[in-house]
């Protein structure tokens, strides 16, 4: 079929850009079948994979046979999922983009969502060649349900999926990224932020901020053109000379220390830096972040990794996000599960605009506390503290692999 004929027959004349790249290879690939995902059997299969409920199965197998009877539909369909999982030249940053089908009417998130679950049968396949254990493609699989969770949210309880999320499903299939218990992980080069020294003598850990680190005077760092420069504030150096590294600590609770150190090198040697290979992790959603699943989580990691990318090098586990923020010690949660991890990881600052986590909380983009749902702890514990004129930050932490045995006892807090 003919490009603009697909789209004027879905009412998406206007969307020709996002989906010309590679059009004619996707119809000369699909042929006249139906893609395999459309299948009833791959729906039911993909929908247990990604952790969805049973009682799903109806509505998915509706709007898929739906979507395979009518040719404009299953041919875009098909396309989709190849430019998703098989085209990794086409730009991630055009899938946020993509319209749903009007002709769906109040069945168009599904079509997104069952053109992301053509994810599954490639991460099964890679999967099983890779030799990886049933449980973890499952646990892999199901940030389907999870983003698809954020979909029912923002629309009432329908099915699908937030397009601006699509992308980060390209990960899976291409062995990149495994959930392992509560979190995810994937090999990344640490990015940097600080500096990590270890004590030779007595392991005590001490992490240095990068040269040129602009703090305010808390002790945090504003992401440039988001606020004022504090006149208050202080640049961090970083330098090595006559035999030592000298530069500004930060403390494992978060934030700069307004003190500059000097670490010789015949008694600290370096533990971390920009760069070196490290376990990125990755936070789902789904509650439950307890010190234990924290603890197991990334122990399964290390075992993981080492059993299925030997070599890899990785001394840390590290993550920037949102939820490292050190701001829900004094923002009112049901639960102490978020702020009861944090204490056990060396938390570091990172610059922060402002809005850090404002969608993944809140699930838009235009946000006024006022009129903010208030119907978890979370968004109401948040809108209260964006009522008073505060701003949010955004957070790093490490976890150096040999202190693992040390995890639950505050290690880095109650050795600083």
């Amino acid at each position: 079929m003919h490009l603009e004929s697909v789209l004027a027959r879905l009412q998406l004349d206007d969307a020709r850009e996002l989906f010309a790249p590679h059009w004619e290879e996707s119809v000369a690939a699909l042929g006249a079948g139906v893609p395999g995902f459309l299948r009833p059997e791959a729906v039911r299969t993909a929908r247990a994979y990604g952790g969805f409920e049973p009682g799903t199965d109806d509505a998915l197998l509706a709007a898929a046979a739906r979507i395979a009877a009518d040719e404009a539909l299953r041919t875009l369909a098909g396309h989709c999922a190849r430019l998703l999982f098989e085209v990794a030249d086409y730009d991630g940053g055009l899938i946020g983009r993509w319209p749903e089908p009007r002709t769906l009417g109040g069945e168009a998130g599904a079509f997104y969502l069952l053109v992301s679950m053509a994810m599954v049968p490639r991460v099964r396949a890679k999967h099983r060649e890779m030799g990886v254990p049933d449980e973890v493609t499952r646990a892999t699989c199901m940030q389907l349900s999870c983003f698809a969770g954020n979909y029912a949210r923002m629309r009432a309880g329908r099915l699908g999926i937030p397009q601006n999320q699509l992308y980060w499903l390209r990960l899976y299939p291409a062995a990149k990224l495994f959930r392992l218990g509560r979190m995810e992980y994937k090999i990344e080069p640490f990015p940097g932020g600080v500096e990590v020294y270890r004590h030779r003598a007595t392991d005590r850990v001490v992490a240095l901020a990068a040269d040129g680190t602009r703090f305010n005077r808390e002790g945090y760092i504003d992401a440039p053109g988001s606020a004022p420069e504090d006149p208050q504030g202080w640049t961090a150096t970083l330098k090595t000379e006559d035999g030592a590294v000298c530069g500004w600590p930060v403390s494992p609770r978060g934030m700069g220390v307004r003190t500059c150190v000097r670490l010789p090198l015949g008694e600290w040697a370096c533990a971390l830096a920009k760069g070196d290979p490290t376990l990125e992790m990755h936070i789902p959603a789904g509650g439950k972040m307890t010190v234990e699943a924290g603890g197991d989580s990334m122990r399964r990691a290390c075992d993981f990794f080492d059993r299925f990318f030997p070599g890899h090098g990785c001394r840390s586990i590290s993550c920037r996000s949102w939820i490292l923020n050190t701001q829900f010690e004094e923002i009112r949660l049901s639960s102490t599960n978020l702020v009861d991890f944090q204490r056990e990881l060396y938390l570091y600052p990172t610059p922060s605009n402002g809005k850090e986590g404002l969608w993944f909380i809140f699930l838009r983009n235009e946000f006024d506390p006022a009129t903010a749902p208030r119907d978890t702890s979370l968004r109401r514990g948040v809108a209260e503290f964006l009522a008073t004129g505060r701003r949010l930050r955004g957070g790093g932490m490490f976890f150096l692999r040999e202190d693992l045995p040390g995890y639950g006892t505050q290690y880095y807090r109650n050795r600083e």
